[in-house]
């Protein structure tokens, strides 16, 4: 068997779409009137009629130049849903601080987030306090989290300490809290638009209007030169195959806009869709990456009878077989060393100089610039030009 796996963001397709959602949702929860209400942006702010230009500028002072996601990626953060509230929990916290300054220390903000009514009454609360900026949030945020933190540690952390400035139930803080998962519906339906969001959630959107990112969505390099690169490795014997964090309907989507969707046999793409399925059907956790269940899906089929031997990881390469993955992360590469397969890394833009950057080069992988350049270490046959 010969065989080359792809992840998708940041190897095929841009993040932009998913960072433009994330600053949408953080932007919309503090300035419509469905949520917080904050009067600062509240009359520029109408999100049923967004402008390219308009989520330029939104995306800019909600990471400032990227500088909060780039210190989210140093410390392990590459969740969307993490980042966006994350840098709501910053932007809560600097003005919480700020309010109890201007008490001189006599009275601290109090309040819990358990429905969008509370976080309305946040809203009201925080009023005409000073909204801070990407650079201040990130200030506060790079003062109190020590530079060895990561993951989980991050939020254990930032809880820890809010509870000097916040009195009151900081279970909002909490990874999938009410709080957090009002701003996963936030962000779907930002990302997914009102059509397709009905479609993936089977229910109508809170905050409806919105056209959707999905739609959007750009190829990281020219879209046919990726063509080009899927029909030269199928020419040359290579089977394609995809294993992405990504659910099925973000990956079908762009596919078939892109014309890549009839190029790969879907038996062989694995989602996001795939592990939650499995997990669920098998009564196990955590099959996404890095664990290798989504790499074993695209190498060997994602075939029922199957799934559960690379739930046990006892399906195993031969000597014969070649198998690359070519990914931009770290988890990439552990569900690619698990498998004992070989592994082209893609060098992420944001996370150029942390995370797993870092692993890569501690491991000496091959990288490159942009998945088109995969061909050049690949070994091709000699007539390839």
């Amino acid at each position: 068997m010969k065989k080359v796996v792809f992840d998708v963001d940041g190897v095929l397709l841009s993040e932009e779409q998913y960072f433009n959602a994330s600053a949408l949702t953080v932007w919309e929860i503090l300035y419509s009137r469905d949520y917080m209400g904050l009067p600062s942006e509240q009359n520029d702010f109408d999100s049923t009629m967004i402008s390219e230009g308009q989520i330029a500028y939104i995306r800019e002072r909600v990471w400032g130049k990227d500088i909060i996601l780039r210190w989210l990626y140093k410390h392990n953060i590459e969740s969307t849903w993490d980042m966006s509230h994350i840098c709501l929990l910053g932007i809560f916290w600097y003005m919480a601080r700020v309010y109890k300054e201007k008490t001189k220390g006599m009275d601290t903000l109090s309040f819990v987030i358990e429905s969008v009514c509370d976080l309305k009454k946040v809203g009201q609360l925080l009023m005409g306090l000073p909204i801070p900026t990407a650079e201040k949030v990130l200030e506060l945020l790079d003062a109190e989290v020590s530079q060895a933190m990561s993951g989980k540690e991050l939020l254990t952390r930032i809880k820890q300490l809010m509870k000097y400035d916040i009195q009151g139930d900081l279970s909002f803080v909490e990874k999938f809290s009410v709080f957090y998962n009002l701003q996963i519906d936030a962000f779907e339906n930002w990302y997914f638009g009102d059509t397709y969001y009905v479609k993936q959630k089977r229910k109508l959107p809170y905050s409806e209007g919105k056209t959707g990112l999905l739609i959007k969505e750009n190829s990281l390099v020219p879209a046919n030169e990726i063509l080009t690169l899927f029909r030269v490795l199928k020419e040359s014997g290579y089977q394609l195959g995809i294993a992405t964090g990504r659910n099925y309907l973000e990956v079908e989507v762009p596919f078939k806009q892109l014309g890549w969707k009839n190029e790969i046999d879907w038996a062989y793409v694995a989602t996001s869709t795939d592990s939650k399925n499995a997990e669920e059907y098998f009564d196990k956790s955590s099959l996404g990456k890095p664990h290798p269940f989504l790499f074993s899906c695209a190498i060997w089929g994602k075939s029922i009878q199957l799934q559960q031997q690379y739930i046990e990881e006892s399906v195993i390469l031969s000597e014969e077989d070649e198998v690359w993955i070519v990914g931009d992360s770290d988890v990439d590469f552990y569900g690619s060393q698990a498998l004992g397969t070989k592994f082209i890394g893609v060098r992420n833009i944001v996370d150029e100089h942390d995370g797993s950057a870092r692993v890569f080069e501690k491991n000496q992988i091959p990288c490159v610039e942009k998945v088109t350049d995969i061909l050049s270490i690949i070994k091709m046959p000699p007539n390839y030009k």
